[in-house]
């Protein structure tokens, strides 16, 4: 699935506050809620939660998927060989 990769990178993965920064600075720090980590793995956690909630998959703010949400199931291509 493509993301659009806009803005990935400035907003905060934790919370979504806005946090700006020029490509020199490499560390995302959040001053709204105190997250630091690396301005890539920023980005790719943004990228991965847009990701996801196209398909319909909801983290939790814990962390864990919402089992409330209705998940597809797919069969395994393994199941899907005869035999």
């Amino acid at each position: 699935m493509k993301v659009n990769p806009h803005h990935t990178s400035q907003n905060c993965s934790n919370c979504g506050q806005k946090v700006p920064k020029t490509l020199s600075v490499r560390i995302h720090s959040c001053h709204k809620c105190g997250t630091v980590l690396d301005r890539d793995e920023n980005a790719a956690i943004n990228i991965l939660n847009k990701a996801l909630n196209e398909v319909g998959i909801i983290l939790s703010a814990c962390g864990g998927v919402d089992i409330s949400q209705p998940m597809k199931q797919e069969t395994s291509l393994f199941e899907k060989l005869p035999l």
